[in-house]
Parts: structure tokens; sequence; C-alpha cells
């Protein structure tokens, strides 16, 4: 679900990894001024300041679904002193990611993450955006990824080694552990047992901040506690900096090419190159894109082919008769069309990322509505991907409803935005893409597994977010 991964997804992607999207620094955006139009928004502003605040920081995705039966595709709020509008459908997202992309701010929209994963990529605008992910590009494109084929093949194995031997396997909390391993490995460049351990404590407390409201950097605070991590990663990452850079290649690392090496070598055609402290930045912004929204996605994916045996059996008949008894090699997993169609229908019911908020700069007019500046909008690709218009039965588990002749992510270029689109759509799509892909099929090889709890009970699932702590899967081997 990488994180530019500047957007969602869903897997990895910049935007897919923090849920508290009404969580803003609203500090930043002029006063805002009252909602002219043409015709009304519909929606409720609720109490004094304070608007909606609590039903959505207490029901989350919920909230999504309640007002939009209630109101529809278009309606209003007030959040912490600020008025949003939230849009969904695909004319929506064109608008906002792309056609107008230039009326609206990211750094505004994830300001209350951007205070803990400082310069990030997802944090950038304009041409510093455009200039950041040209040199980052080579890290994530395709050859690139041949190069960490072998390191995540080598985690996924000795991770997943005694499933099949253990009562319950949570899955959450294992995914969480097991990307969060490659994801210290190849964006940091941790190589022991114990570099892992102490990148990855020290990860999970800069994290933890992102529910703090007091932001001051004092060590009794949430808040200065996370800084205090983040420093540690910062100083962890130098002197392996300065000894990549004393290497013939410093592209590689003990086991391999890494991120980092690559990161450290990216040059553009004028000869410009990522500073030591950029190369920091973007290192420890992608440490936490590229785990958490990975480890959601394939929480619910084991889930689904735990529920659903048959495309269990379907995707092991596919990968045996693509690959067969021998080593798993990356070009078999570029072979397996029906995994592919499996992993867009869990973007499309699962989305990380339930909202995409963005401040707005420049007014904007849409569907007769007036939104001025110093308002947000927030975008749901959780319910643009239930509208039966674009998906028909969009409650139900489907993955053939991409496979042709249906093909039905095709009917509109901005119905599937689990990666987003436009300027900030997920550079890291690959790379988790390949992740995921490992992981499953290291699993169908040597497990075939049953889940609880039962999907009848649970579905249509509306609230993911604090569902997937409770799936859980019994491995038997094959």
């Amino acid at each position: 679900m990488m994180p530019d991964c500047s957007e969602t997804s869903s897997y990895g992607c910049e935007e897919s990894i923090v849920r508290r999207s009404t969580s803003l620094d609203m500090q930043t955006l002029p006063e805002p001024p009252p909602l002219r139009s043409v015709k009304e928004m519909p929606g409720r502003m609720g109490l004094p300041f304070l608007g909606e605040t609590l039903e959505i920081f207490n029901t989350e995705e919920r909230y999504y679904w309640r007002q939009f039966e209630q109101y529809g595709p278009i309606f209003k709020t007030h959040i912490l002193g600020q008025n949003f509008a939230f849009l969904v459908g695909p004319e929506a997202n064109r608008l906002v990611l792309q056609d107008q992309a230039d009326h609206v701010s990211t750094t505004l929209g994830w300001k209350f993450v951007q205070q803990l994963f400082k310069d990030g990529l997802l944090f950038l605008e304009g041409e510093e955006h455009r200039r950041i992910r040209r040199l980052m590009y080579p890290a994530f494109h395709r050859r690139a990824l041949v190069d960490y084929f072998t390191t995540m093949q080598r985690v996924v194995e000795g991770f997943i080694a005694d499933w099949g031997n253990r009562e319950q396997v949570p899955f959450k909390a294992d995914f969480r552990e097991l990307t969060l391993i490659i994801a210290s490995r190849l964006f940091l460049g941790a190589q022991t047992n114990q570099q892992v351990v102490q990148t990855s404590q020290w990860f999970e407390e800069l994290w933890a901040a992102r529910l703090a409201i007091l932001r001051l950097d004092v060590p009794f605070t949430l808040y200065g506690r996370s800084q205090i991590a983040r420093r540690n990663l910062a100083e962890f990452l130098r002197p392996i900096i300065a000894e990549r850079k004393r290497q013939s290649n410093p592209a590689e690392s003990a086991e391999g090419i890494d991120v980092l090496g690559l990161l450290l070598t990216a040059t553009d055609e004028d000869g410009n190159h990522l500073s030591d402290q950029e190369v920091i930045n973007q290192a420890i912004f992608f440490l936490f894109a590229g785990h958490e929204t990975t480890a959601s996605v394939l929480s619910w994916l084991l889930y689904e082919l735990g529920s659903h045996p048959q495309w269990q059996a379907t995707l092991r008949s596919e990968l045996m008769a693509v690959a067969g008894s021998e080593p798993l090699q990356i070009s078999h997993l570029n072979q397996l069309p029906q995994m592919g169609n499996v992993l867009k229908e869990i973007e499309r019911l699962y989305p990380p990322v339930y909202g995409i908020p963005r401040g707005v700069v420049k007014d904007i007019e849409y569907a007769g509505y007036h939104i001025p500046a110093g308002w947000y909008i927030n975008l749901s690709p959780m319910l643009t991907h239930y509208l039966p218009e674009l998906f028909p039965n969009p409650t139900q588990f489907a993955p053939e409803r991409f496979a042709p002749p249906r093909e039905e992510d095709k009917r509109h270029p901005f119905a599937l935005v689990g990666f987003g689109n436009g300027p900030h759509a997920c550079l890291g799509m690959e790379f988790a893409q390949l992740e995921i892909k490992v992981v499953l099929a290291t699993l169908l090889r040597r497990y075939t597994w049953q889940v609880s709890p039962d999907r009848a009970a649970i579905a249509p699932v509306r609230q993911p977010s604090r569902l997937q702590n409770n799936l859980q899967g019994v491995f038997t081997g094959v």
C-alpha cells in the first residue's frame, strides 16, 4: 500500500499511511471566508470551533459513510476551526489531483504529519518536489527492483518459517514487524539484527507522535520523544552515508544494492545530486511510507484469501504453472495476472488512506459550488471505490472485475486511486507491489491458511482501520 509514493494507497504510498487526516495544523492557511456557491453545499458545521471533530476522531471511516449516505458525493463540515469540503467520485479526483493540482497544497493538507517527517517527498511542492522526485526516481525504477528482490525474499522466508507451528498469527502486528525489517534494511542500510531492532524502536517512537496534541520539542512530551527518535535515526544514518561514499560503489551495501545507496548516487541531467541531509530526510520518510500501508494491505489480502479459499487455490495453481518447483525469481512475479487482479481488488476494497486532504490556496469551482482559498478539500478513495456505477456489486470480493473483458478500473482513469494520480502519483508503487507479491508467493508455496473472524460477521467492512487489528490466521503446510 509508498509509500513519492505521493499518494496512496494504497500500498506504501505517501498518503496511504496517515489515518488521522483531520488532525491538521490549521495556522498556516488564511482565515477561511464563508462558502459562496451557486447552490448551498449540503452538510453541517457542528459545534463552534470543534465542528464535527470529535465525531470524526471517534468513528473515522464510518463518518464518511454516514455523511455520504445522508448528503451524497459533496458535503461540508467544520473541523478544529476550519471549513472542509468532502468530494467523492472520479471527476473530483481528477480535478484536485491533476487538473487543478496547483490550486491546492499537499503540504498544508498533511501539515500535522509533516512536523514529524520534515521535508519528505509528500510535503514538498512545485519545483522542489519535481527536483527531488526526479533524483529519487532511479531508486524506485523497475531495474532497481531486481536488486531489492533478493533482500526481500531472504527476510520474508526467515520471518514466516515458523508460522505453521503457531496457534494464531495476528496479521497486522506480524506484517508491521516484517515490513519494518525490510524497510530498515533497504531504506536505512541497517544490516545486523541489532541495528534493525534499534532503528525499528526509534521509528515506533517517532510514529507514536502522530496523535500528539501538544507539539513541544521537550523530552517529557510525546512529541519531544518523537523528535529525539528522529534525531537518533539521522545520527544512525550519517556514518553509514560517510562510509558508503568512501566505497568504490556507494550504491551497494554488504547485502547488495539498496534504496539508500541509489539515493546517494542519484544525479540529474545537470549533475545535481541529493545532499546528505536530503538523503536522510527521504530515507526516514520512506521508512514511514514504506511499511505501515504495506502491512495493512497484506493483512486484508491474507484475510480475503483465507475467506475465499477458491481464490487462494487459484493463485497457488497460477504460481505453480509459472514457477513450478524452481526457486522463486522476480521474473515469475511478472507473469501472474490473476495475482495482479487480486491486488487491485484489495486496493479497491481497503484503500489504507480513506481521506486525501488538501489545503485550498486558489479558489476552486466544482459541480456548481465555490470552494474558496482558506478552505480544505478532502477526497475519499474509499467512497469512490464503492460507487456501483464504477464497480458493480462493490461490497463483493471479485478480482475478476479487473480481468478482460470487464476491466472496470479502465472505465475512468481516476476511478481506482489507491496509488494516487497526477503530480503526486505514487513513486513507490512498483516497490510496494513487489514486496507484497514476494510475501504472498512465499506463503502460497509453503502454507494454506484459514482466518478469523468470519467474513460474514464483519462484511461489509465500513471501518477497516480498526477491524484489521482483529484479523488472524492459522497456517498449515502445503
